[in-house]
């Protein structure tokens, strides 16, 4: 696995240049994007505050949240946990290897590894009904993504 930090990218080159081009008014959104698909891990886990985004920025924590609350309303990204997200493996993915239980394996030996699959990633993330609708239900690139309803 000889690439850059060890994994590949299957980060989509049409969502990278949608994604200049939706955010033409809002630098800060899209920085906070690229900040999390540069440091996401196999399978689009990000493991970072806001206030660690914030900084490695060099952005007021005001605006990172602001970020967020526009990508988590697009679908691209979604809150597993307090500094835990993850982004929608449908726009970006960084695939490669993650570690994975096998029981019975003597634990002087390495763990054992599996491939990030992008389609088998989807699927497991459309079964949880912890997952937001606006995620599962992304627009690709291509096509203008849905606004979010006005409260009323």
């Amino acid at each position: 696995m000889g690439f850059i930090g060890g994994g590949f990218s299957m980060d989509s080159l049409e969502f990278l240049k949608w994604m200049a081009v939706y955010f033409h008014d809002d630098i800060a959104a899209l920085r906070v994007l690229l900040f999390l698909m540069g440091t996401q891990e196999p399978g689009g886990t990000i493991r970072a505050t806001q206030r660690e985004i914030a900084s490695g920025l060099q952005l007021n924590r005001v605006h990172v949240n602001r970020a967020m609350g526009r990508v988590y309303a697009l679908g691209l990204v979604h809150m597993v946990d307090r500094g835990v997200y993850q982004l929608n493996p449908q726009a970006s993915l960084r695939g490669g290897t993650i570690e994975v239980e096998e029981a019975g394996r003597p634990a002087h030996r390495k763990p054992a590894t599996r491939r990030v699959d992008q389609l088998e990633l989807i699927a497991d993330l459309d079964e949880d009904p912890t997952i937001p609708t606006e995620f599962k239900q992304l627009m690709l690139p291509g096509r203008e993504p849905r606004q979010p309803k006005a409260e009323g």
